[in-house]
């Protein structure tokens, strides 16, 4: 590839979605080397889709060279551009990632479950068994493509096991557990990680991993105790009617209907732990 000066404004960073966050101590090091000594190493970008108003080009590896160009107050950056599509560049970002010893294990767990989904997106041949087939051609197309655990356990340096590990362990979690945990030390405890997978209510995970850093402790060293069911108060801010039905249900199945409330914005999670707790 060839490396070119490309503007920074021309390049869309995709920094909220990157599986490495942004260390704006370590960027504040990299842009005082740029100013001294310039760029080392070009990043690399693709082209973007075109449209109208659509980036011309999207950052595929280089997330802190490109911040370090910012903070140095670069107009433009040296860039290499790649010809890889969306899936093919997420691919390539995930595997640098992957090879980076300083990755937690929640990174780590996140890098090879997203992994999994995108080179699914790449290779469908290879979802639910589907390299066994029966016709031999598929078979001689097929060879040079591994199994997904297969793939990933090589490029890592590990067991298949592990690797099927790792994405169970964060299949488990849910996303706004992740966000809070992220950055945390809980993030590189992988039995507390565990632990707090095995906790089945999405609210209940959510609220013991809040008061667990909050009260600088493991979650496993709280006491586990159901989460708050909102008072017969909070329910008739819903209407009456409403608030009739739900306090007629017992309690597994009124918080099932409350999953079903939040998801359809009714209330919101915040509120059922606040309201439960009053």
């Amino acid at each position: 590839m060839n490396v070119k000066k490309i503007k920074l404004a021309d390049i869309d960073p995709r920094i909220e979605g990157r599986i490495r966050p942004i260390n704006e101590g370590y960027a504040e090091i990299l842009a005082e080397s740029f100013k001294e000594r310039g760029q080392d190493t070009a990043i690399e970008v693709r082209h973007g889709s075109g449209e109208e108003g659509a980036p011309k080009y999207i950052l595929v590896a280089g997330g802190h060279r490109f911040r370090a160009a910012e903070l140095a107050e670069w107009t433009d950056i040296n860039a290499s551009i790649s010809k890889l599509n969306a899936d093919e560049a997420r691919l390539k970002e995930i595997d640098e990632n992957l090879l980076r010893q300083e990755l937690d294990v929640l990174s780590r767990a996140r890098s090879l479950y997203e992994r999994k989904e995108v080179y699914l997106k790449l290779y469908p041949q290879k979802r639910n068994g589907g390299d066994r087939v029966s016709d031999q051609f598929a078979r001689g197309a097929n060879c040079s493509v591994p199994r997904f655990t297969v793939d990933a356990a090589d490029k890592m340096g590990v067991s298949e096991r592990m690797v099927h590990k790792y994405v169970g362990l964060y299949r488990a979690l849910q996303p706004e557990t992740v966000k809070i945990l992220q950055g945390t030390t809980l993030a590189d405890d992988v039995g507390e990680l565990l632990y707090v997978g095995k906790i089945e209510s999405p609210i209940e995970q959510v609220s013991i991993v809040r008061k667990a850093l909050e009260a600088e402790k493991k979650p496993s060293e709280l006491a586990v105790a159901p989460t708050p069911i909102p008072t017969e108060a909070m329910w008739l801010k819903l209407g009456k009617k409403e608030a009739a039905r739900v306090l007629k249900l017992d309690m597994p199945a009124r918080r099932v209907l409350l999953d079903e409330l939040v998801k359809a914005k009714v209330i919101t999670r915040d509120q059922i732990v606040m309201e439960g707790a009053a």
